[in-house]
């Protein structure tokens, strides 16, 4: 097996997860003036993070089917999770909700500037140093910002991941070698299948894939246009479909590690969406929390593929 039949493979692994990435870097801000684009898949009037805090389906623009869309029914006071005509929301119920929305939309640079005031109150009106606010802006970083390594990602059930058995032992050192590289073609033609199965366009021969290759690059190019943020935001679903698929695969046992690794890679570049990281103008600490998380899963990435699976293809190919 030579190591540049990985070449198309994993060229396409890094589109999804560039996507992915993007779609998280850039959803954020609109590109003439930096106002919040919020995702809304159903086009109810809430937009994918308001439906997640207020329990509705964000695939279904009437949760609780009772003919009024959700967006309505907040706008309007009423539940959109309990069915009319016991729905009317009590005041406290209001209150309450309320306050989740205004606490997801305070940014880490308000928490970081409240903190700040805390910080400068203690002083008690004596004079702060340069390197007292150097000390504080480091902790309050390090606070809200571990490194991501591998053992920071997302876990893997290794229980619920089928391994292929590769009892070779008895086998000459080249047959051994030949059928693990077979087992390693099998499991890398079956990542490419899943990929292509959830392309956003029919792939079927090289000019497809270069169509496509072209395609995505000029979306990057004006990557915070509202078209192309919907496009970002398939691509990221479709990301999170290819993970889950990943899991049913039979792998081979020389590749568990590298496989478990992918899926926690790729795990963790979904979980970048759930986080309250902001790419926002007017949130720069989010901004450069956000970014120190996804530089840090790029160099994951990128070392899997650099790395352990060049080195692992190296190790099995023959001479």
């Amino acid at each position: 097996m030579k190591i540049k039949y990985l070449k198309n493979l994993f060229l396409l692994l890094c589109i999804l997860f560039l996507a992915s990435f993007n779609y998280f870097s850039f959803a954020a801000t609109n590109n003439s003036k930096g106002a919040t684009v919020a995702i809304d898949t159903d086009n109810d009037g809430l937009s994918d993070n308001e439906e997640n805090l207020y329990g509705t389906d964000p695939k279904n623009p009437d949760t609780d089917g009772d003919g009024y869309s959700d967006g309505v029914e907040v706008k309007s006071g009423y539940s959109p999770i309990k069915a009319a005509p016991e729905d009317r929301v009590t005041v406290a119920e209001t209150n309450n909700l309320t306050t989740q929305v205004k606490t997801s939309r305070l940014s880490l640079t308000d928490t970081f500037m409240d903190d700040f005031q805390k910080f400068v109150a203690t002083k008690d009106g004596q004079e702060i140093s340069a390197e007292e606010v150097k000390n504080f802006t480091d902790a309050e970083f390090a606070a809200k910002v571990a490194p991501t390594d591998i053992n920071t990602l997302p876990e893997v059930d290794r229980a619920q991941i089928k391994i292929k058995s590769q009892k070779y032992s008895s086998f000459s050192e080249a047959d051994r070698k030949k059928e693990i590289q077979k087992d390693a073609a099998q499991y890398l033609n079956q990542i490419t299948y899943l990929f292509i199965s959830n392309a956003p366009v029919p792939i079927t021969d090289a000019t497809d894939f270069s169509a496509f290759q072209k395609d995505f690059s000029n979306r990057l190019l004006d990557s915070n246009s509202a078209e192309n943020i919907l496009y970002f935001s398939d691509m990221n679903n479709r990301l999170a479909i290819f993970s889950q698929q990943l899991e049913t695969l039979e792998v081979p046992e020389t590749l568990l590690e590298i496989h478990i690794k992918l899926i926690r890679i790729i795990k963790g570049t979904l979980s970048l969406q759930t986080t309250t990281y902001s790419t926002s103008a007017n949130d720069p600490m989010g901004k450069i929390i956000g970014l120190t998380k996804a530089n840090d899963l790029i160099k994951l990435f990128a070392g899997l593929v650099t790395d352990d699976l060049s080195n692992y293809i190296k190790q099995i190919s023959t001479t």
